[in-house]
């Protein structure tokens, strides 16, 4: 029989069809570039942001004109249609920022810390790949009203039947400082230990809510107890005509008890003396760590097996019963709650503490110049 690529037709048709998924991209090819008579009209570039201002880890979409000799604009487009291209495109582009990520189709991915960015802004550049000296920049404001304000720690579980740590201790540092965005920015530190604080912001001039700032540091969880011992195996029937019977197994032994939940932690708030109503803003959690579960009974030993017949005419002895599987063993208990947080009112230059990382600085320099 004849294969289908034999025939001259059929191999067209293939190649065809190979052919044919070349063309399945909807993007431009690679060395897609503007017409050399267009990049010398054009006499710059222009970024424009869809919002004017953008949250930490949010998607920012931008579009991109080029200003021509006479004023006009051409927009670099965000899609490809190979039969009817367009002029400009913002593969043409080479965008950067030390502040965002550049997405594919011209949206860039924002720094998700909201320190990295709350002196700067979220800087945007981006060069014509034809000619660099063709190059826009733009500041995109920070926003901080979807930054996250909740933090949860919690001690390590316990080892087997073992207590689970207590909660760590944290400590909250409050201030309000200014930044070249805002008149009055809300600044808060949290710190779990000597670790570094990771910051968290918010526009001071609208009224942040009650308990706008949630910590909790709760107790690890006992560990489980541990499994109870098997019981022992039954000894085999004497023989004998009949055989004896096999002796019962030896029951499980019981489970051991789960460890206690560790205590809930310690949590400092510290706020300036000045302001001593912003340690209101936070709500404290320190519940004790739940207690382990208790062990599992150990399982029942077999029984013996029945003697065996001393003559061909005598029967075997019965086989002895297993023995019982061991009980569970005790819950262990939840851990008990913390102590109320301790707050501690200091001037103003001393709440950030000695450690200050350099962007938390900028912001105190500048709020102190301003």
């Amino acid at each position: 029989m004849v294969g289908p690529l034999a025939n001259p037709r059929a191999r067209t048709v293939a190649i065809l069809s190979i052919g044919a998924c070349f063309g399945c991209s909807h993007g431009p090819p690679p060395d897609f570039a503007p017409a050399p008579s267009l990049v010398a009209r054009i006499q710059g570039i222009e970024i424009v942001p869809t919002h004017r201002t953008v949250c930490p880890g949010q998607r920012m979409g931008a579009s991109y004109l080029a200003i021509l000799d006479d004023g006009s604009r051409i927009p670099f487009d965000h899609r490809y249609d190979r039969d009817n291209p367009p002029q400009l495109h913002v593969i043409m582009l080479n965008r950067t920022s030390p502040d965002a990520q550049p997405l594919e189709g011209g949206d860039w991915r924002a720094n998700r810390d909201p320190m990295a960015t709350v002196m700067s802004g979220f800087r945007l550049n981006a060069f014509l790949k034809a000619d660099a000296s063709l190059n826009a920049g733009t500041v995109v404001e920070p926003a901080y009203s979807c930054v996250e304000h909740n933090f949860a720690f919690s001690g390590r579980n316990g080892r087997r039947g073992e207590t689970g740590e207590n909660g760590p201790d944290v400590t909250v540092r409050l201030g309000v400082l200014a930044s070249p965005f805002y008149g009055e920015l809300l600044v808060a530190g949290v710190a779990v230990g000597e670790a570094m604080p990771y910051y968290v912001v918010y526009d001071a001039d609208r009224i942040p809510p009650a308990d706008w700032l949630t910590v909790e540091s709760r107790g690890g969880r006992g560990g489980s107890g541990e499994r109870g011992e098997a019981g022992a195996a039954g000894r085999a029937g004497a023989s004998g005509c009949p055989g004896r019977a096999g002796v019962p197994g030896g029951a499980g032994g019981a489970g051991g008890p789960g460890g206690a939940g560790g205590r809930g932690g310690d949590v400092t708030i510290v706020a300036p003396a000045e302001d001593p109503f912003l340690a209101g803003l936070v709500e404290v959690r320190n519940p004790g760590g739940r207690g382990g579960a208790g062990g599992s009974g150990g399982s029942g030993g077999r029984g013996g097996a029945g003697g065996a017949p001393s003559r061909a005419s005598c029967e075997r002895g019965a086989a002895g019963p297993d023995g019982a599987e061991g009980p569970e063993g005790r819950a262990g208990r939840q851990g008990s709650h913390g102590p109320r947080p301790t707050i501690l009112e200091v001037p103003a230059e001393d709440v950030f503490g000695p450690r200050i990382p350099a962007r938390l600085q900028e912001l105190i320099d500048y709020s102190m110049s301003s």
